[in-house]
């Protein structure tokens, strides 16, 4: 049997490394409460350094972690551990679309 699949998504953060750590903040409020079992812990904080170490070489290497993004993660979190399928990087550019003068007041 398959554990149902579960999505989170960041809000559009202005750096993509303001939304990797937005993703941090969310991982560790789930999934590392004080009353959670410590070996269940140890075995989601490790699947999380191993995600967060991947979505931080890729946008380095795509060179857009200071460009605007939203992280959007898939996983499941059978018996309360955390298990990525898979990731994504939604990168923004953020420029200026009109330009509104008052001068009458």
């Amino acid at each position: 049997m398959s554990a149902e699949t579960k999505v989170w998504r960041s809000k559009i953060a202005p750096t993509c490394r303001g939304a990797i750590f937005r993703a941090k903040r969310w991982f560790y409020a789930t999934f590392y409460s004080k009353n959670a079992d410590p070996e269940l812990k140890e075995k989601s904080r490790e699947n999380w350094a191993r995600l967060a170490r991947q979505l931080v070489e890729k946008s380095n290497e795509r060179g857009v972690s200071d460009k605007a993004a939203r992280i959007i993660i898939y996983y499941t979190d059978e018996r309360g551990v955390f298990n990525p399928i898979r990731a994504e990087i939604e990168v923004y550019e953020l420029k200026q679309v009109d330009k509104i003068e008052i001068t009458e007041f």
